[in-house]
């Protein structure tokens, strides 16, 4: 495994290369030198996940960070991780390593940001200038704020609320930022019971955190508070090469895990080969990890696809060829044709042209639709979303709010390259009384968008088609 790993980490490096360092020309910073020990590429390092984690924090804060907060002209971006309520899940507890805390990140003027920690406890003490609050609390005269209470007598705590900003105030003043951004929704929106449930976590402050950052800042600065919607946007869905890494042999790894050549007709369930759905020969859908798998069946999952071939067959037949070759058609389509710099709606518009120009029928729906001019076409459906942050924008889909659709494509974006497709087989009309049967399947891998266009950076289960005897 480690052989595999160091082998596959070389390689993304190599591939990775050219963009990486487009991207460092095009930021207006560069990685410290002095910074270079937590790199990834150091004996152990591609599969030490903790060093790998560091590095890829520290290439966040130097090619990212300053880009998002200059792009959207903030000064200063506070984050407050409550610990009581969804520390746990912030979209950002990765990126910052912790679960709670008041994290600020302030544009200095120089060729990076000074970024500070507030009472809060994080994984990598040294990504950071300033870190204040991480005593472990043995008792009172131990803690770090009881410290402040002491030299500071002259504030006066209303309640225990206060604990987290004492200090806030005067360590703005003295760095004077024009714009704030804290974590509060002000636009962004999606609808209730969305996949995008998770971006509600932008709005990571409650009211009474709002009243006492207010306060603990003052009129003159609270004045300049603003939404850090965007901000949490763009950070979270840029990449840097080291991540690109870390996501191909963790893709690698799951891509591994599932082994066709076990199939065993009529005793091997789904469950057996981690789940998927099957669609029979005579054209019916079937699903669940109870169901045993038969001669005939195509089998489609998250981790490939594979046919079972019936007694006397010695080939895939016609139309589980043509379905294939249909799948690589569209694969080559999106491949191409993301790239770089425009936004999900104008990709997907690009897409389904491309698509339509190719002799398929491109659907906004995740279903078969036997009403369309050409029903002998193969339809195909997208929804491809952002992949890894609990995020799903950039989305190339008809699914999800308007914004998703506004955010651009940045270099090293991963995605999940998900889709649908439906084909008629008129046999399956005869056999199932015309009910309208069709051969349908669905992909769920993944892409990193380069320079080159959408690539695969780990070995690609969904290029092959497995023929079980």
């Amino acid at each position: 495994m480690k052989k595999v790993l160091i082998v596959l980490a070389f390689f993304c490096t190599l591939f990775l290369v050219r963009g990486s360092s487009a991207q460092r020309r095009d930021s207006d910073v560069m990685l410290n030198i002095e910074d270079a020990n937590y790199g990834i590429f150091e004996g152990d390092a591609p599969y030490d996940e903790v060093k790998m984690l560091k590095h890829i924090r520290l290439e966040r804060f130097y090619l990212i960070l300053p880009r998002v907060m200059r792009e959207h002209n903030i000064d200063m971006w506070i984050h407050v991780i409550r610990p009581w309520s969804w520390g746990g899940t912030d979209p950002l507890r990765y990126e910052f390593g912790s679960k709670s805390g008041v994290f600020i990140f302030t544009d200095r003027g120089d060729d990076r940001i000074e970024r500070v920690v507030f009472q809060g406890r994080v994984q990598d003490p040294g990504a950071y200038d300033i870190v204040r609050g991480r005593s472990e609390f043995i008792n009172q005269e131990n803690y770090e704020i009881m410290d402040y209470v002491k030299e500071n007598p002259d504030k006066v705590l209303e309640s225990e609320l206060h604990l987290r900003f004492l200090g806030l105030g005067d360590f703005v003043a003295e760095r004077d930022p024009k714009r704030i951004a804290v974590n509060y929704m002000e636009t962004l929106s999606f609808p209730e019971g969305s996949e995008t449930f998770t971006m509600a976590l932008t709005d990571g402050i409650s009211y009474t955190d709002y009243v006492q950052i207010s306060k603990a800042l003052g009129d003159k600065y609270a004045k300049r508070m603003v939404s850090a919607e965007h901000v949490i946007l763009d950070y979270l869905s840029r990449r840097v090469a080291a991540e690109v890494v870390l996501y191909g042999s963790l893709r690698a790894q799951g891509g591994r895990s599932r082994s066709f050549g076990n199939i065993v007709p009529g005793v091997t369930t789904l469950g057996d080969i981690r789940g998927g759905s099957v669609v029979n020969k005579d054209g019916n859908e079937r699903s669940g990890d109870n169901y045993v798998i038969q001669r005939g069946d195509f089998i489609s999952g998250w981790q490939g696809s594979a046919y079972v071939l019936r007694k006397g067959e010695t080939d895939l037949p016609w139309y589980i060829k043509k379905f294939w070759d249909d799948d690589k058609k569209i694969r080559e389509i999106l491949r191409r044709n993301i790239k770089v710099g425009p936004t999900a709606g104008e990709t997907l518009k690009l897409l389904a042209r491309k698509l339509e120009e190719a002799g398929f029928v491109y659907t906004d729906y995740q279903e078969y639709n036997k009403y369309v001019d050409h029903p002998e076409k193969t339809q195909v459906h997208l929804d491809m979303h952002a992949e890894g942050k609990g995020i799903l924008a950039p989305r190339f889909s008809s699914m999800g709010p308007k914004w998703h659709w506004n955010v651009k494509i940045q270099l090293f974006h991963t995605f999940a390259v998900e889709y649908m497709t439906y084909m008629r087989v008129p046999e399956w009309d005869r056999a199932n009384n015309f009910t309208g049967q069709q051969l349908s399947g669905f992909k769920h891998d993944g892409m990193v968008v380069t320079g080159r266009g959408g690539e695969v950076p780990y070995p690609n289960q969904s290029d092959t088609i497995h023929i079980i005897q």
